[in-house]
C-alpha cells in the first residue's frame, strides 16, 4: 500500500483520507498511529491506495469542483503501463 497526503501551499487546500498517521511539525517523519498530540506530533489523515502487482502507477491531484461541493480529494489512480 502506499498513503497520500498533500497540501498546496500557494492556493490552500488538501487531498486527505481516513487512515490517520502521525506526523512530525516541521519535517516530514510518519512516527506511530497512536497517541499523536500527546508525543508531540500531529495527526494527519492518508489516503490509502493498494497498487496491487502494477509496476507503474499514478494519482493525479485535482481542484475542488467549481460547483462546490465536497472538499478536494485525490483522482483515482490511473495505470500508466
Amino acid at each position: 500500500f502506499y498513503y497520500l497526503y498533500a497540501e498546496d501551499a500557494e492556493r490552500g487546500g488538501r487531498w486527505d483520507g481516513p487512515i490517520n498517521m502521525c506526523v512530525a511539525e516541521k519535517e516530514f517523519k510518519i512516527a506511530g498511529v497512536n497517541d499523536c498530540v500527546a508525543r508531540g506530533f500531529q495527526r494527519a489523515g492518508f489516503q490509502e491506495y493498494d497498487t496491487g502487482e502494477q509496476a507503474s502507477w499514478m494519482v493525479q491531484l485535482t481542484d475542488e469542483p467549481a460547483t462546490g461541493g465536497a472538499p478536494a480529494t485525490p483522482a483515482p489512480g490511473t495505470n500508466s503501463q
